[in-house]
């Protein structure tokens, strides 16, 4: 049974484990995120070297925000990790380990995750969105990613959906609800209720609901346009706020309001790995590129 060692690269934490290559993760922990690259690269080679003393481990995939280019290991953009901003990630890692390394965007491994082990592993062709601080996005063609000529692929925060052309980043992510939640409230961010207790209060005020309802709103728009874009059979939503049921009648109802949605209708459903659809989806991958060069 071949062992693989997946990581999940994060702006405020780096989630790691050995996983199998059948998928099923043996171990698991984190650490927070180091604040300079010297700091990143001794806290990730010593986590590779105490697997390596307990496993044998035939390759490691890697999570990473940012636009990375799968051929070369170029991240043009690293996410919160700017200090790596514009490296090579493969002579990077290659530099830490003997053992072969596989790197890839972020929102990519989470939807490869859910296509290999998650909701997304009966279609062939669907669009993950991911709905944390921003909105991310992967997009499965024939059950392999879709990246785009410059790696970009999926970039669904970038959308326009606002009432004066906002984007889905700013007035549809997580972020963007509890502002606008925090508005309706007149309570600090810090003050908000969060998750289930949210949606349950919005029964009974009326300002709580409007905010919601028009959130939901412009996530509609931007679901609309994703479907009409590619086609796909299903879309799965991510991030913690994809456990809130409320939210996928919130979209029936928006979308049902667009002229062409019975033509365009597909499912719309959570994913259903959470955090664990990134490494999972960066060890597929690591998976696929030894078996190619077996």
């Amino acid at each position: 049974m071949q062992l693989y060692i997946g990581f999940d690269v994060g702006g405020t934490h780096i989630k790691h484990g050995v996983i199998d290559e059948n998928g099923r993760e043996i171990t698991a922990d984190e650490y927070d995120t180091p604040e300079d690259e010297n700091a990143f690269k001794e806290k990730w080679k010593a986590v590779v070297a105490a697997y390596r003393k307990e496993h044998d481990i035939a390759g490691i995939g890697v999570s990473f925000p940012g636009h990375i280019n799968h051929h070369t290991g170029e991240a043009a953009k690293a996410g919160a990790l700017d200090y790596l901003d514009g490296e090579n990630l493969c002579e990077l890692f290659s530099e830490l380990t003997d053992l072969p390394v596989t790197i890839e965007n972020d929102a990519n491994c989470a939807a490869l995750g859910e296509r290999w082990q998650g909701a997304g592993k009966d279609y062939a062709h669907f669009v993950c969105i991911t709905i944390g601080t921003g909105i991310g996005g992967g997009i499965v063609m024939d059950g392999d990613l879709y990246r785009g000529s410059h790696y970009r692929a999926g970039e669904f925060g970038v959308l326009p959906v606002g009432n004066n052309g906002e984007c889905m980043h700013e007035v549809a992510s997580a972020r963007g609800l509890m502002k606008a939640c925090s508005r309706a409230l007149r309570l600090s961010e810090d003050e908000m209720p969060h998750g289930e207790e949210l949606f349950k209060r919005m029964e009974s005020d009326v300002h709580l609901r409007e905010a919601i309802e028009e959130w939901a709103h412009f996530l509609s728009r931007g679901v609309y346009s994703v479907i009409s874009m590619f086609d796909p059979q299903v879309v799965l939503i991510g991030g913690g706020i994809s456990e809130q049921e409320k939210i996928y009648l919130l979209l029936d109802k928006y979308l049902q309001q667009f002229e062409e949605w019975e033509a365009l209708r597909v499912p719309i459903l959570p994913c259903e790995l959470g955090n664990q659809a990134g490494r999972l989806g960066a060890v597929w991958l690591a998976k696929q590129k030894r078996e190619r060069s077996a």
